[in-house]
């Protein structure tokens, strides 16, 4: 992933309702969801979760698929791994001790 795919993952992730969305989605079947469920499922007002899906659809992090007169939303899991693991990859564990090799190279 570069900067700007992290940036506007990470955006995503920072409104309330959107984590809310992918949570709910998350524990959703596999099929997926249609906005009015979302909106059932949440608690959140229909206009609001619409709001947000558009959002998040545009960024890739949620999948919509048509299913008659309406529309089934998933998460694109994929997606959100590559987030996860970059986050990982770059402050987890491994940061930690690259960044303490690195200052005990120095210290040498």
């Amino acid at each position: 992933m570069d900067a700007k795919q992290v940036a506007r993952g990470l955006g995503a992730l920072s409104i309330e309702e959107r984590v809310q969305i992918i949570q709910t989605l998350l524990e959703a079947p596999p099929s997926g969801l249609e906005m009015l469920d979302i909106a059932a499922r949440t608690g959140l007002g229909g206009s609001a979760v619409f709001k947000q899906l558009e959002i998040l659809t545009d960024l890739e992090i949620v999948l919509v698929k048509p299913a008659g007169n309406n529309k089934t939303y998933t998460v694109n899991t994929a997606q959100l791994n590559q987030l996860v693991a970059w986050l990982y990859d770059h402050f987890g564990p491994g940061f930690h001790a690259a960044r303490a090799a690195a200052t005990s190279r120095e210290a040498a």
